[in-house]
């Protein structure tokens, strides 16, 4: 064997040994930079705790939307069932206490006898009463902003004497930035930085205020010609003075009258008479084909649902909702039943959002039908105090009478029913609707010391069960409301406004709650001072009024000099392209 045969040999098993001991170091470096890896985060994560704990992370932090059903923490939804945060008439914001305790880590105890909430965080205690605003903290009274209450069991307080009785911090945004109020347990500074980037993240998650939601919105309706533009209900008519344009649906795809809308919206939409429309709305400029091909600012619009629609009879021209939402740069929302919205921001998931818009379609009234005439001189008639039933002369009833002559003469009128009266005679109540006339509360009880001498709560009663009890007999609520004897004040406005009914007085009176019998009295007083945009008082209570209004409309209908046509109240709003606004008082319309 030569020598570095025998140097070899030897050397090896020491070789292989410092090759052990080299791996051996190996292993124990990798696992030294596992414990780092695993380590360093779990000490990270616990660090962050226990800085959460002190100075206040965001697992510390609430943040609720004035009229939202959730709130946001820790980045993600809360959902607050029905007890949505709200404003009082001060700006005072109220959250439930049920809310605030659950997600903030306390329990709350209710003592309904002297309906007091209590809660405690940490060593400090604090009871509250309904309808006080004296809050116990500890051993110590202090006054609250305003008085907790109770609404349909559920437990609401102003949302910041709470908080700084804890020393927790609190901040608000205004409707303008969200409408949001932000709680945190934390002690680090809720300044202005802060604030805004909580309400950032916020945001994403609860989407935008009512406020926001309603800027720059528009609402439509199917077979409304009026729409919602920031809050405001706008006629859509292609002319001044003309009859609306109705939204419409042809086979499941909803269309938008172009011309009608875009004016209503305060732009313009004009036709070249040969195969395109050049529109113009908030600084954009689009143009759309006959053949559907649209361009807004020089690009072209493609996609599911940018369709156009010709009516062949009237030559009107409408584009799609989604193409409509392209042309006015907005987001195209379903709010269901017939109801859309575009606003500017999307709502997909915001479902309070969406139910807020909804709530805003109300007077999107159906546009009126085509059985009501072109005319020089459009007169809304309208009943008081009945219905009535079977008198001498009169075997089906007076009310069923007077609908006899109305629909033989193609006229419509507008009937203010008082419920006492309701009860005892409806079998005629199909008919109301269905011959185009239009429901009106005059109150249940037809009270004689006028509205205005009762209490809200009364005024309240007073109209919203006779509501009720003519959706009952007639198949739907009434639309419009005649206060009896047209007695109102600022209090009747305002329950009015809460009910969601216009108030609906005259400009002509018959006087027939004198003459009675007399039908010549009658006939006279109408044709002697209607004029365009009248509204005439009458009762369906004396035969006089029966057979004096309707040889009244014989002898309008015959005149060759004007033609008169007889509406309701809405007909003759939507005629004249002005929205009935709830809580407002109409004499002669137009």
């Amino acid at each position: 064997m030569s020598y570095q045969s025998a140097y070899r040999s030897a050397y090896r098993p020491y070789r292989r040994r410092r090759r052990r001991r080299r791996n051996s170091h190996y292993g124990v470096l990798i696992a030294l930079i596992l414990v780092v890896v695993i380590a360093v985060p779990v000490a990270f994560h616990i660090v962050k705790g226990i800085s959460g704990a002190i100075f206040g992370g965001d697992q510390n932090q609430l943040v609720y939307q004035v009229d939202n059903t959730r709130a946001w923490q820790d980045g993600k939804a809360v959902d607050l069932g029905a007890a949505a945060p709200y404003r009082n008439t001060s700006g005072v914001v109220y959250v439930s206490m049920s809310s605030l305790c659950d997600n903030l880590g306390m329990e709350l105890t209710w003592d309904e006898a002297s309906k007091t909430a209590s809660t405690q965080f940490k060593q400090d205690k604090i009871s509250i009463q309904a309808g006080s605003t004296t809050l116990r903290f500890n051993e110590e009274n202090k006054t609250m902003a305003a008085a907790p209450e109770v609404k349909d069991g559920v437990v609401f307080a102003p949302v910041r004497d709470i908080c700084e009785a804890f020393s927790w911090q609190v901040g608000e945004l205004g409707a303008d930035q969200g409408d949001l109020v932000v709680v945190s347990q934390s002690k680090k500074e809720l300044d202005e930085k802060r604030l805004g980037k909580i309400a950032e993240k916020a945001l994403k998650v609860l989407g935008p205020s009512e406020q926001q939601v309603t800027a720059g919105s528009i609402i439509m309706r199917t077979d409304s010609d009026k729409l919602v533009a920031d809050g405001e209900n706008r006629q859509m008519t292609e002319e001044e003075g003309k009859r609306g344009t109705a939204a419409i649906e042809v086979d499941g795809t909803r269309y938008v009258p172009l011309k009608a809308a875009i004016t209503a919206l305060g732009g313009s939409a004009s036709f070249d008479g040969k195969s395109e429309w050049t529109v113009e709305y908030n600084g954009i400029q689009s143009t759309v084909q006959s053949n559907g091909k649209a361009k807004v600012d020089g690009d072209r619009i493609r996609g599911d649902g940018i369709e156009v629609y010709q009516d062949e009879e009237s030559g009107k021209f409408y584009v799609s909702a989604e193409l409509f939402a392209a042309l006015t740069g907005k987001n195209y929302t379903d709010l269901g039943e017939g109801a859309y919205a575009f606003t500017n921001m999307p709502l997909d998931g915001f479902d309070s959002q969406k139910a807020y818009l909804s709530s805003m379609e109300s007077g999107l009234t159906q546009a009126i039908g085509a059985d009501i005439p072109e005319a020089d001189v459009y007169v809304a008639l309208t009943f008081d105090d009945g219905p009535t039933g079977s008198k001498d002369g009169y075997p089906d009833g007076m009310t069923a009478t007077l609908l006899d002559g109305l629909k033989e003469r193609g006229a419509h009128a507008t009937f203010f029913m008082c419920g006492y009266r309701l009860k005892d005679f409806h079998s005629h109540c199909a008919r109301y609707l269905a011959e185009g006339h239009e429901l009106g509360n005059h109150t249940m009880n037809h009270p004689m010391q006028m509205l205005p001498a009762m209490s809200e709560e009364e005024i309240r009663e007073e109209v919203e069960s006779n509501s009720q009890l003519i959706e009952q007999y007639c198949g739907e609520r009434p639309t419009v409301m005649r206060p009896v004897g047209g007695a109102y004040d600022d209090k009747v406005k305002a329950v009015m406004k809460e009910l969601g009914l216009p108030i609906i007085n005259w400009d002509v009176d018959t006087l027939d709650w004198k003459t009675k019998t007399d039908p010549v009295s009658v006939k006279n007083n109408i044709i002697n001072q209607v004029e365009d945009g009248s509204v005439v008082l009458m009762h369906d209570l004396y035969s006089g009024t029966i057979e004096g209004v309707l040889a009244a409309i014989d002898e309008l209908q015959s005149r060759t000099d004007k033609t008169y046509a007889f509406v309701t109240v809405s007909e003759l709003a939507a005629v004249k392209g002005i929205s009935l606004e709830p809580g407002q008082v109409y004499t002669k319309i137009g």
